[in-house]
């Protein structure tokens, strides 16, 4: 700490460039529900590229490492932009790996229930006319190949053994040692 000429002085916090002043707790609140938001919108998109990727190893560590990029640009982009301090602090990446958490485990569930739901709704169309129209057709022709080749002779599956008699080498073409 630097001394100044006064002697009680050198035991006051001198305030610097570098320190900052706290945001108010309105502004930190505000703060902690724009990146709650952000956060849930990171598992969002984190759970749509899943869905429509698949869940491999190699794809899920992928799609982890870009969130956790993407994560990071939304901080620094959010704290730059839209933050009442204009800096990044902890407790908005925090926020942001609390909303991502959020969506894992309270939201995402009941958006797959209502996407599985949807789409057996409308599939369910589908389902039905293969039940009355492609079953039927389909055992329609295989008991017509079936009787088709009932109709037909049987040909002879299993084949006569030849009868082959021992050849023995000619007397000219035997080797001795």
């Amino acid at each position: 700490m630097p001394k100044t000429g006064s002697p009680g002085a050198g035991s006051l916090p001198v305030c610097s460039a570098d320190m900052t002043a706290a945001p108010a707790v309105s502004a930190v609140l505000g703060d902690v529900l724009w990146c709650l938001g952000l956060g849930c919108l990171l598992g969002a998109l984190r759970s749509a590229a899943s869905m429509l990727t698949g869940n491999g190893p190699l794809r899920c560590f992928c799609w982890d490492l870009l969130t956790f990029v993407a994560a990071a640009v939304l901080v620094c982009g959010f704290s730059a932009g839209v933050s009442a301090s204009g800096l990044t602090r902890w407790y908005m990446a925090a926020a942001m790996l609390v909303g991502a958490l959020a969506w894992n485990q309270a939201i995402a569930p009941s958006v797959y229930q209502a996407a599985s739901k949807i789409l057996q709704i409308a599939v369910w169309p589908l389902r039905q006319l293969e039940g009355k129209i492609l079953y039927p057709l389909i055992q329609h022709i295989q008991n017509a190949l079936h009787s088709l080749r009932l109709c037909r002779p049987r040909k002879n599956v299993r084949k006569k053994p030849k009868i082959r008699k021992k050849q023995l080498q000619k007397a000219s073409k035997v080797l001795y040692n």
